[in-house]
């Protein structure tokens, strides 16, 4: 997919980007390579490659974050994405104490999804759930939070799809930043508690496992189970560095006496 002369190059590259999504038949939610690694592929400047993306950001077609690459957009999701999302991340980049709030989101959102995927999921979307779930499987252990972190939203994203609600989805599209954010977060703090992991692949594949298997309110339930475990781990470790650095602010008080 090398890219040769001139004649509007940023034009071409995101021609070329076009391409690339649907020959690697990325969906909603999935990131796109790197910018040097995208650059290279297609054989153009950063320079140029940042006005291709930027183009496809302003069309809706990718979304860019700091930190997170560009990423997919869901169709016409450009709406929701600036109405909901961009206006939060600032809040929750400030101050984790907001993901209680999206947890308190998620639980509506992900139990009516796993509930709807279970119920409408052809043999296209549970495959594609068996590959999200093995996606994060795989990459645990290789000390990459963040990809780890988009793994498991994707995950959730694939859920979201094969619900075939179409309001739901956007929503939860919109919300993939937060997501994201949110999800990273949460892991970084969960896995200093012990076999954390193990729980956390127990409950994604018993949401997995009831979708495939047409469990409606079982998918449900384990979804709540899920968030459950994950907002009641996060808050136990939270609780727990406060203590820690109550009692440090205590002794450097009594030493300064």
């Amino acid at each position: 997919m090398l890219m040769t002369a001139p004649a509007s190059v940023s034009h071409r590259a995101e021609a070329a980007i076009e391409e690339l999504i649907a020959q690697r038949k990325l969906l909603p939610g999935a990131r796109l390579p790197s910018e040097r690694s995208l650059a290279e592929t297609l054989g153009v400047s950063r320079n140029i490659l940042r006005e291709a993306m930027n183009r496809l950001a302003a069309q809706g077609r990718i979304i860019i974050r700091p930190r997170a690459g560009a990423i997919l957009a869901e169709p016409s999701a450009q709406w929701t994405e600036q109405m909901i999302a961009e206006p939060l991340a600032p809040l929750v980049e400030a101050d984790p104490g907001y993901r209680h709030d999206i947890f308190e989101v998620r639980e509506s959102l992900d139990g009516a999804a796993a509930y709807h995927a279970a119920r409408r999921a052809d043999a296209v979307d549970k495959d594609r759930i068996r590959r999200r779930f093995d996606a994060m499987e795989k990459l645990h252990g290789a000390g990459d939070v963040a990809a780890e972190a988009h793994a498991d939203a994707a995950f959730h994203l694939a859920i979201a799809h094969a619900s075939r609600n179409a309001v739901l989805t956007h929503v939860m599209s919109s919300l993939f930043g937060l997501l994201h954010t949110s999800i990273s977060q949460s892991r970084e703090k969960i896995y200093a508690v012990p076999l954390t992991f193990e729980a956390l692949s127990g409950q994604h594949r018993a949401i997995m496992d009831r979708i495939v298997a047409g469990d409606a309110d079982g998918a449900r339930d384990a979804a709540d189970v899920h968030l459950e475990f994950v907002r009641n781990t996060v808050r136990r470790v939270e609780e727990d560095q406060a203590r820690t650095e109550r009692a440090a602010a205590a002794r450097s008080a009594d030493l300064s006496l």
